[in-house]
């Protein structure tokens, strides 16, 4: 069997599907094709801190659209899984901050002005001082995770609370954030000047522009986040309803690229950026 037909194997063990695949979306769409199903065990090996989280999501909304069955997905052997179901996201209420392996996984507060909140983004900016980033850029970084979870307090529209997983390491930096709430399309159409908005796709496209809020003021937050990585070599995803939008800077020209995938509730925004350039490829 080639690698290609690999990422498609749906076979039954012991009372589960079992899914072998290469990446967080090529495992969405297995399970968009195949019959709703009640567990799962995926080779998590190379599971990344934003495929980790986005399987986080994806079992959630499992679990909400079946009703006659707990959906469950087994990753054995991850450390950054291990640390996210250890968590209770996001069934859990109150703040709770775990670390494992250099990664760190925040289950946030409700409001944006609790001081547990703004102890953990001055911890933030000391982690990645520590790890090589000059103090603005470490700034500056530090804003765009505030501002995406800010995000959730005005625009997600739901009582579970938000997640922030993050690692940093020498001079990199990777993060994700994520809501399950009512999505980029649903925020942007409660302005009347959005509410043409068809798609999710649409209201990607819209939310990164300056400005664009659901409110009519102050933005959602993404170009400032865009900011911050102009001047890295970076990475950022946007992932939406059935929309996903990738900014890649990891090339000396930077790409857009835009892609549909199976319905996702809420918003689930990943980042990755380091201080030098990737290594040349021979």
């Amino acid at each position: 069997m080639n690698s290609s037909q690999e990422k498609r194997t749906l076979s039954s063990s012991e009372g589960q599907r079992v899914l072998r695949i290469a990446d967080v979306e090529h495992f969405q769409w297995s399970l968009f094709e195949a019959d709703t199903p009640g567990a799962f065990s995926a080779n998590g090996s190379g599971l990344s801190l934003a495929a980790a989280v986005e399987l986080a999501s994806i079992e959630t909304h499992l679990s909400s659209a079946v009703s006659d069955m707990r959906a469950s997905i087994r990753v054995p052997n991850c450390s950054i899984w291990s640390l996210l179901k250890a968590s209770g996201w996001p069934t859990h209420r109150g703040c709770v901050e775990l670390r494992d392996g250099g990664f760190t996984v925040l289950v946030l507060p409700t409001d944006a002005y609790d001081s547990w909140w703004t102890e953990r983004l001055h911890q933030l900016l000391y982690e990645l001082r520590q790890n090589g980033f000059p103090a603005r850029l470490a700034r500056g970084l530090t804003g765009a995770v505030a501002e995406m979870v800010d995000n959730i307090w005005q625009h997600a529209e739901t009582a579970d609370p938000g997640l922030l997983v993050y690692q940093i390491r020498r001079r990199r930096f990777a993060f994700s954030v994520a809501d399950n709430g009512v999505g980029v399309l649903a925020s942007l159409r409660k302005n009347p000047r959005y509410k043409w908005l068809d798609s999710s796709m649409e209201a990607i496209g819209y939310a990164i522009k300056p400005g664009v809020s659901s409110c009519g003021g102050g933005g959602m937050g993404f170009p400032s986040l865009l900011h911050a990585l102009a001047d890295l070599w970076g990475k950022a995803r946007l992932r939406s309803g059935e929309a996903s939008l990738t900014f890649d800077r990891t090339q000396e020209e930077r790409r857009k690229d835009y892609s549909y995938l199976p319905f996702l509730p809420g918003l689930h925004v990943s980042v990755r950026c380091a201080l030098d350039a990737p290594p040349a490829q021979g």
